[in-house]
């Protein structure tokens, strides 16, 4: 690889960071990353503003504008169809317990689907079978968006190239052990609060 080939990558997303086409794009596929799309939407953010730190706040609110969307439609399929599938597979119990669980540490769950990386579609998707109200559902979902993505958005703009440089200077074997831990008390937290 040449030393010409990084230049014109980092040309490329700066070109399309600055693009009139971004914006609409941008929320096609974080609706779609909510939804339903397992997509590395994170990685596309970063380079996006660390392409354009003036943007950042733009980023961020389209960003949290398809979160809404998305988790929206999944709501809306939750609360629409849980009752009949919790009957075709004799799940009815299932579906009280949840509603129940939801009653209880629904926020919880609804802040963490939105402020971790962890995939939000089921805790979406619960909050409408459970007939969690559909405006703090919103609310919380929308906040938890905003403050994930504005934090990542604040560390890109003041510390990005500060943070890249220390995670890459940490042996690798502990970038492991770091990430395992996070997800596995992520995991923890989560899986709590069904037992």
């Amino acid at each position: 690889m040449s030393a010409a080939e990084p230049a014109s990558l980092i040309q490329r997303v700066e070109a399309l960071a600055h693009s009139r086409w971004l914006l609409p794009v941008l929320l096609v596929i974080e609706i779609a990353e909510t939804t339903f799309v397992p997509l590395p939407y994170e990685a596309l953010f970063i380079a996006l503003c660390a392409a354009a730190r003036d943007r950042i706040w733009v980023f961020v609110a389209v960003t949290m504008l398809g979160s809404a969307i998305g988790g929206s439609i999944l709501y809306l399929l939750g609360m629409s169809f849980a009752e009949s599938i919790a009957a075709m597979f004799g799940a009815e119990a299932a579906l009280v317990e949840l509603t129940a669980v939801f009653a209880e540490r629904g926020a919880s769950f609804i802040m963490l689907g939105g402020t971790t990386p962890a995939p939000s579609y089921l805790i979406n998707l619960a909050a409408g079978a459970s007939g969690y109200p559909y405006l703090a559902f919103l609310s919380l979902f929308s906040a938890s968006r905003f403050i994930r993505f504005a934090l990542l958005g604040l560390l890109i703009y003041y510390f990005g190239d500060e943070i890249a440089g220390f995670w890459k200077r940490l042996p690798k074997w502990l970038r492991w052990v770091l990430s395992l831990l996070i997800a596995a008390a992520l995991v923890y937290w989560f899986v709590s609060g069904f037992v």
